[in-house]
């Protein structure tokens, strides 16, 4: 059997599809944290930062390229606070929304 270096087009779709699953559920995840923690306090980008991260390595513990990758796809599609005075459960709620387009 020969070694396959590239990925075929199914095996790059499913590959994607399974990928913005798990960023959805991240994103869903860091929603869920924040309603239930301090949701009254301010949103600042140091927290946006250290929340993607965290929740990229709690889901995964033993794959260090899965987990950048999923934090590099979370912060993607998390909003900037920069300049935005946002509390927590509104950066929540912007979360939800979305993890829906995602």
């Amino acid at each position: 059997m020969s070694d396959r270096t590239h990925l075929t087009q199914p095996d790059e779709a499913l590959r994607e599809v399974r990928l913005d699953d798990t960023v959805r559920q991240g994103l869903r995840l860091i929603a869920d944290r924040l309603t239930h923690t301090k949701p009254g306090h301010l949103m600042t980008p140091a927290q946006r930062l250290a929340i993607a991260l965290t929740i990229a390595d709690t889901t995964h513990p033993h794959d260090e390229d899965a987990a950048v990758e999923l934090e590099r796809q979370l912060l993607r599609r998390m909003p900037f606070v920069d300049g935005n005075i946002v509390t927590r459960g509104e950066y929540a709620l912007w979360l939800h929304k979305t993890s829906w387009s995602a």
